[in-house]
C-alpha cells in the first residue's frame, strides 16, 4: 500500500510538472497577442511577467505576512483574485491551479481584469522595476 501511495504521489507530481510551461520572450509575445492583449502595452506586460514569474507558468510566490500567495504567470494572489480550493472563486472567479497551467487563458483573462479595474499598480514590480524605465525589446518577436 504504501509502495502504491508512493507511486500515485511521483505520477501526480509529474502530472502536475507536465503542465508547467517557461516561455521564451518571443513566444510569451506570440501568447500574449494570441490572448488579445494590446499591443501599445505588451512591452509592459513582458516587464511584469518576466520580473515576477521568470515567464513560468507554474510559479507560486512566497507566502506574505497576510498568508496569502501569488500564482502563475502574472503572480496572481489568492488574497483578492483566485480560491485556493478546489471551487472558483473570488474576483476572477478561478482557482490558484487554474492560474498555474499551460493553458494561459484564464491567468490572462483574469490578468486583464485587475488592469482594467486597476492598472498595473496592482503589480507592485511594474511601480519599481518597469514603470519610467527601459521595457523589454520585443521588436524581434
Amino acid at each position: 500500500m504504501k509502495l502504491f501511495v508512493t507511486s500515485l504521489a511521483v505520477l501526480a507530481a509529474l502530472c502536475l510538472h507536465i503542465e508547467a510551461k517557461t516561455f521564451t520572450r518571443c513566444g510569451l509575445v506570440n501568447e500574449l497577442k494570441k490572448q488579445n492583449f494590446p499591443k501599445n502595452i505588451l512591452r509592459d506586460w513582458v516587464c511584469v511577467i518576466e520580473a515576477v514569474s521568470s515567464r513560468r507558468t507554474d510559479a507560486i510566490g512566497p507566502r506574505k505576512t497576510d498568508g496569502s500567495r501569488d500564482h502563475g504567470l502574472f503572480q496572481i494572489s489568492d488574497r483578492f483574485f483566485c480560491s485556493s480550493s478546489s471551487r472558483p472563486g473570488k474576483t476572477c472567479h478561478v482557482t490558484c491551479a487554474d492560474l498555474r497551467t499551460d493553458d494561459i487563458t484564464k491567468a490572462a483573462n483574469c490578468a486583464k481584469s485587475i488592469y482594467k479595474d486597476h492598472g498595473f499598480n496592482t503589480w507592485s514590480v511594474w511601480k519599481n522595476s518597469c514603470k519610467g524605465k527601459p521595457l523589454p525589446d520585443i521588436s524581434r518577436c
